[in-house]
């Protein structure tokens, strides 16, 4: 008999143990692989990249699954991985495959017009909140863009919100050729979304192709910002009036291994945001 309940109370033990073990998965991919929240460094919020501790040589067996994040167990959205190669979008959060981060990093990307974005419903945030993962990275404003004869003028500003010390790409440090390697620069559309400007700065591929240079980078500290100019030659007069425009400030990807990561006390900003603005325009 007194084996008997020990026995029980052995199970008892081990199921409760497994019960809390699954409460701590936080995410997991289709074929049944889990990983838990102490896996992770942080999510940045303005990229919606989630960093592991470590490498993931699992990262090459992505391509065909499914994933979903998780709280207590239940679900708090989930998506498919896409490899780069397909020629459709999904509706809903994605990962792009391979990887664009290196083993150590996968960036969630989300496409479903007019629906509420669910990697920032406050669920997730909070989530991410409790388990100390959640940093806000960067945030990007225009100040202005001005038409001066056949040159354009402009001026954006980036502000580290994280609380960690932020090394970024500098466009006055790379000079516009190298910088707009990385982007494709600014955009100006007319109200009936009909392209009326795009950037005319020729890229220059770094040498070799894969690398980066710590001279590229600025120290931006928490809470602070700077502001940077790009010209463009116009070619074409815009009509005084009411224009979209759009501009993608860039990041390092794939360039930066694990290791490199953390440069001291700073961190290099993986991936980019994008700056969707409509605008007056003199």
């Amino acid at each position: 008999m007194k084996n008997s309940l020990l026995s029980g109370t052995i199970i008892l033990l081990i199921s409760t143990s497994c019960e809390k073990m699954d409460n701590d998965v936080f995410f997991r991919l289709g074929s049944g692989q889990e990983y838990r929240f102490s896996d992770f460094e942080l999510y940045d919020t303005s990229t919606h990249i989630l960093y592991f501790k470590k490498a993931q040589a699992s990262f090459n067996k992505m391509y065909e699954n499914t994933f979903s994040f998780l709280d207590n167990g239940e679900i708090i959205y989930q998506g498919s991985f896409v490899p780069g190669y397909s020629s459709s979008i999904p509706y809903g959060p994605f990962i792009s495959s391979p990887p664009m981060y290196g083993n150590y990093a996968l960036k969630i990307d989300f496409w479903r017009p007019g629906k509420p974005d669910v990697r920032k419903s406050s669920r997730m945030i909070d989530i991410l909140n409790q388990h100390n993962l959640l940093h806000s990275g960067l945030y990007i404003s225009s100040s202005s863009i001005d038409i001066t004869g056949t040159e354009l003028s402009f001026k954006f500003t980036v502000t580290n919100l994280d609380q960690t010390d932020l090394l970024i790409i500098d466009p006055d440090k790379t000079g516009p050729n190298l910088f707009h390697y990385f982007t494709n620069g600014l955009y100006i559309y007319d109200l009936s979304h009909n392209e009326v400007f795009s950037g005319t700065i020729q890229h220059q591929t770094p040498d070799p192709w894969n690398s980066w240079k710590t001279e590229w980078l600025s120290e931006l500290k928490s809470g602070d910002s700077k502001e940077f100019t790009i010209l463009y030659t116009i070619e074409n007069t815009l009509t005084p009036g009411e224009y979209e425009t759009t501009f993608r400030f860039p990041g390092l990807a794939y360039q930066v291994s694990r290791e490199q990561l953390h440069q001291g006390n700073t961190r290099i900003w993986l991936g980019d945001i994008n700056l969707n603005k409509r605008r007056t325009i003199q």
